[in-house]
């Protein structure tokens, strides 16, 4: 038999940062778009109690650098995956899994086997799961093939995974305000 609960509550929401370095050269002006989408979820996720973690590649010899404007706080805990997953970090997988129930997230500049690692790995833990879609690298230069892997992609991760855009996930109407006359 179905088990219901009576008056459940939303999970509480936990915003994972993958992979949100900076590269070499400066980034074009759509990437500098989708910057700025990560930017707005990120400040309405602190602003809304959010708990976060910013995960990043763990590599040999140099740092990594995070994007400007996507800078953890000092609250905010940093891990550094070895794997193809934000769950290869021990740490990480431990804070997540011993927490309250929660959605997880993922905030990531491309569909990479790492938000997809990160996804399922989640999803295999009993962790509900939310991919940031439109955020994601649009390639002009090869879009009809990328275009085919992200089709796949999704139709493999839909049965397990929400992929919503940013203003999905923004309550507009929490800034507002009534102002009598």
């Amino acid at each position: 038999m179905f088990h219901v609960r009576s008056g459940q509550a939303q999970a509480a929401r936990h915003l994972v940062c993958l992979d949100l370095v900076q590269q070499p050269e400066p980034p074009p002006a759509e990437t500098q778009t989708r910057i700025d989408r990560c930017r707005r979820l990120l400040t309405y996720a602190r602003t809304s109690g959010w708990t976060m973690s910013h995960v990043y590649p763990h590599t040999a010899g140099r740092s990594t650098k995070p994007l400007t404007g996507l800078e953890p706080l000092p609250s905010e805990p940093v891990y550094y995956r070895t794997g193809a997953s934000a769950f290869s970090n021990r740490v990480f997988r431990r804070s997540i899994k011993e927490g309250p129930e929660l959605e997880l997230v993922i905030l990531s500049l491309s569909l990479s086997s790492t938000s997809l690692g990160t996804a399922l790995s989640a999803y295999d833990h009993d962790i509900a799961v939310t991919l940031i879609g439109d955020t994601f690298r649009q390639d002009a230069a090869n879009a009809s093939g990328l275009e085919a892997i992200e089709t796949v992609t999704r139709a493999l991760v839909a049965p397990f995974v929400q992929i919503r855009r940013v203003d999905e996930l923004i309550d507009h109407r929490r800034g507002l305000r009534l102002v009598q006359a």
